[in-house]
């Protein structure tokens, strides 16, 4: 009889333990954020994740949707994506722009503290539903020192 107990001890912890991971497994992929940068041809390129805690996609006005992501270690750094006229999946130009509701499609990102201008890209809308925004972004911006170059970009966020 207590070999009988012992084992379904071990068994119901094993089924709870495995519930348990269930979870934060879903949580951690609710809110994800990252790219590959370069500020300049003679630099290594550096990945960024965005904080999950800093992600988030907000519906300013009718029609448009704006997908923010940023992180503030030792080198802030910051995106905002902002889409008007927002038709779900598919592919929007990207253009330097404020990321306010008067710019058509427009991108501001900030690299340590520095601002980008003179921005060119595109955002893929990849799935758009009930749960979840899921996209893939790549532009190219410069200010008076140097140029960025954004590749692989891509974000998941919940709803």
């Amino acid at each position: 009889m207590r070999k009988l107990i012992l084992s379904l001890s071990a068994v119901a912890l094993v089924a709870f333990s495995a519930c348990k991971k269930e979870t934060s497994d879903s949580d951690y992929t609710s809110k994800s954020m990252s790219a590959t940068y370069q500020r300049s041809s003679a630099d290594s390129p550096t990945t960024w994740n965005a904080a999950p805690g800093k992600i988030y996609a907000e519906i300013p006005f009718r029609n448009s949707v704006r997908f923010i992501g940023s992180e503030y270690k030792t080198n802030p750094t910051s995106l905002n994506m902002f889409i008007n006229n927002y038709k779900g999946k598919g592919t929007y130009p990207l253009y330097q722009g404020s990321a306010q509701q008067t710019d058509s499609n427009s991108v501001k990102i900030t690299v340590a503290g520095r601002d980008y201008t003179s921005i060119t890209g595109v955002l893929h809308i990849l799935d758009d539903n009930a749960e979840y925004y899921i996209g893939r972004f790549e532009f190219t911006g410069s200010n008076l020192n140097d140029t960025l170059m954004v590749k692989y970009g891509s974000f998941t966020i919940a709803k």
